[in-house]
């Protein structure tokens, strides 16, 4: 039996609305995604001119030393990397009670007589070859070698524990100025603390954040064997200390450019694969290395339309390192807050892959915040004794520590006069307060963020 010609017409309009509504649902989503690709091929555009000029970048820094040694810390420390790697491979691993009461002897907790055998042995083997590397801290200009390079190809012999070699260096050299000054060799445990402190600091340069944290950390295993090397100082020597240690703490590189360097290295790796033909040519040689390596990892959970998932990650993580970059050389009192507001705006997205790994920049920099502590507290150190060995008294406030040149976020100091005349430099409680919320409570060892000036 026929439809009446209303119900037709009624059925018809239902199904053009219908599929009108689709077609223009679908046209949306093509505009949407057509808008997402434009947008992330024009990002991944970005990273390969971030990197092109990353590769070409020079890291000019002040030499600690008066007559700096010509050419770069790469040119220096690279025919040194096969040895060092060799050194630190062939050391055996130590349990966890022999590795801290190593560390103990090296902050002065416990006598050198204690010092295991194991250390001891270490520090024979190595120090030929520490005191060489040592030596390369004192070039005209930092800038690390093929291996260390936040862009190095990862591939590259020195990419995989090239930096914890060198840590290996600090932890050596931290250990032989215990022995030069028990030795009484005092100049010269004052110039391994400060050609390490240098070494720790032309680590950092250019090495990503990877090579931030072991920089930090090289000044921790410096910090006390150094402090107690300066307390031992001449005056003539505490005068060269001063200096040096100026020109060290002037010479960190920011933690705003490790940051910068992390911002192209971790979405070269997570990305790669978004890179198209022309973009992944343009590269240089180590980037494009590793935007092919890629992250595997990426692949768990990431559902039909991984595509399009990636490029909207790929957006989303380079605008959250990007805003990260200009806060993390904010003082810190200003920076929780707004990182951890970052933090959360990705932790709420929609796309899984976003929620993936989303990493904790404020630990980090509040690592380099000790790290700036330290230097600050050695310097103080410095200048007190100075000013006792010139006045015989000990200053009633902390002479300048940059009269010359302002340094990012100087740590704010006070002095504590103690017992049996000797002095003690600590940092304010509101910047200890700030490190003991932020910092892992096992490693910071907040308690020993002071040093105590002796007569």
């Amino acid at each position: 039996m026929e439809q009446p010609a209303e119900t037709r017409s009624t059925g018809q309009t239902i199904l053009l609305v219908v599929a009108g509504t689709l077609l223009l649902l679908l046209l949306l989503l093509a505009g949407a995604y057509w808008r997402l690709t434009r947008r992330s091929h024009e990002a991944v555009d970005a990273l390969v001119a971030e990197a092109q000029e990353l590769a070409q970048r020079r890291w000019p820094r002040p030499s600690h030393m008066d007559t700096p040694t010509p050419g770069t810390f790469a040119q220096a420390i690279g025919p040194l990397m096969p040895e060092l790697l060799r050194l630190h491979k062939a050391e055996p691993k130590l349990d966890e009670p022999l590795s801290t009461k190593c560390r103990e002897v090296r902050d002065g907790k416990r006598p050198l007589a204690e010092l295991p055998g194991e250390c001891r042995e270490a520090l024979e083997r190595g120090r030929s070859l520490m005191q060489r590397a040592l030596l390369t801290s004192r070039t005209e200009e930092a800038g690390p070698p093929e291996g260390l390079q936040t862009l190095s190809d990862p591939k590259h012999p020195s990419a995989d524990s090239g930096l914890i070699a060198l840590q290996h260096i600090h932890k050596l050299a931290a250990l032989d100025i215990r022995f030069q000054l028990e030795a009484g060799q005092t100049e010269a445990a004052l110039e391994t603390c400060l050609d390490g402190l240098a070494l720790a600091r032309d680590v950092g340069h250019g090495t990503g954040l990877v090579g931030a944290m072991v920089s930090a950390a090289g000044h921790g295993q410096l910090f006390h064997p150094c402090a107690e090397a300066l307390r031992r100082a001449s005056p003539t020597g505490q005068k060269k200390a001063t200096a040096a240690l100026r020109r060290i703490r002037e010479g960190l590189n920011p933690f705003e450019l490790a940051m910068r360097e992390e911002s192209i290295a971790g979405p070269l790796m997570a990305f790669g694969r978004l890179f198209d033909h022309d973009q992944l040519a343009a590269l240089p040689a180590g980037a494009k290395a590793t935007a092919l390596q890629g992250t595997p990892e990426l692949d768990v959970q990431i559902p039909v339309f991984g595509t399009p998932l990636m490029r909207h990650a790929l957006l989303a993580f380079r605008r959250f390192e990007q805003q990260q970059v200009t806060v993390v050389e904010l003082p810190p009192s200003a920076r929780g807050a707004r990182l951890q507001a970052l933090h959360k705006s990705m932790e709420d997205s929609w796309n899984p892959i976003v929620k993936l790994a989303i990493p904790d920049f404020g630990k980090f920099a509040a690592r380099v915040d000790q790290q700036r502590a330290r230097l600050d507290l050695l310097l103080a150190l410095a200048l007190v004794k100075q000013h006792r060995a010139e006045s015989g008294a000990w200053p009633t406030s902390l002479p300048p520590l940059y009269p010359e040149r302002p340094v990012l976020l100087p740590t704010a100091l006070k002095l504590q006069p103690d017992e049996a005349g000797t002095l003690r430099v600590v940092p304010e409680k509101a910047h200890l307060e700030h490190l003991k919320a932020v910092l892992d409570p096992e490693t910071a060892r907040l308690d020993e963020l002071l040093v105590t000036a002796t007569p």
